[in-house]
């Protein structure tokens, strides 16, 4: 069964969205277990910006689910952030059906930033 037909797709060849927005302070924040799910869409650009920053460093990754093994796999790694700053990654294919985040703080601190998509179907 489809989700969409081909009507449907073409009406959202490009979607954006917003995957998180706020202030990480010693958390690490994980969706893993409430997954987005992008099965339509085969590419994306995420793009993370941080616009306030104190304390040490801060990791975001991007997960895809392998669905056989349900195990998470990394597919875009930002540069760890020492400062305010933005940077975008591009994932050309592959996407799979789930894609996750993981934004673990070093140190204690504010760290104020956004982590949004476009997903593409072509």
């Amino acid at each position: 069964m489809f989700l969409f037909n081909l009507v449907e797709l073409l009406k959202y060849r490009n979607v954006s969205s917003k995957l998180y927005e706020g202030t990480v302070v010693t958390t690490e924040v994980d969706n893993k277990d409430d997954p987005i799910e992008v099965g339509p869409f085969k590419e994306a650009t995420f793009f993370l910006n941080c616009t306030a920053f104190t304390g040490t460093t801060l990791d975001v990754v991007v997960y895809t689910k392998d669905p056989a093994a349900d195990k998470w796999h990394a597919i875009a790694t930002f540069t760890q952030l020492s400062d305010v700053g933005n940077e975008m990654k591009t994932v050309a294919a592959n996407l799979g059906d789930k894609i996750a985040y993981v934004i673990t703080p070093v140190g204690a601190g504010d760290k104020t930033l956004t982590l949004s998509a476009n997903f593409k179907i072509m």
